[in-house]
């Protein structure tokens, strides 16, 4: 199950299986934001029946398109941290595999 959560990721980033890091976070680290966050969830929902009932897109990730805006361009000047900058909490690929292996958000 693992390298098929990691194909859903590679397949959105272009970074092969082999250099993912499950540390890796989907926003920060990967660029994983917007229609493309929301496509790897939905692969995940389809694939292994991941329950997205109290998942809450909007704390991890910007909606579509992702204007980010002068507060943003500060945000990032200053803290260089995504996750900050966008003020949404991060996700990284262990928590993306362990949710889809418990089933649920």
């Amino acid at each position: 199950m693992d390298d098929e959560i990691k194909l859903i990721v590679s397949n959105e980033t272009d970074i092969s299986i082999e250099k993912l890091n499950e540390k890796s976070t989907l926003l920060g680290d990967l660029n994983i934001d917007g229609d493309d966050a929301w496509e790897v969830f939905e692969q995940c929902h389809s694939k292994f029946q991941l329950d997205l009932t109290n998942f809450e897109f909007n704390k991890y990730f910007r909606s579509e398109p992702c204007f980010k805006g002068l507060v943003y361009l500060y945000r990032k000047l200053k803290y260089r941290d995504e996750h900050i900058a966008a003020n949404k909490l991060p996700i990284t690929v262990e928590k993306l595999i362990n949710a889809c292996k418990k089933g649920r958000w």
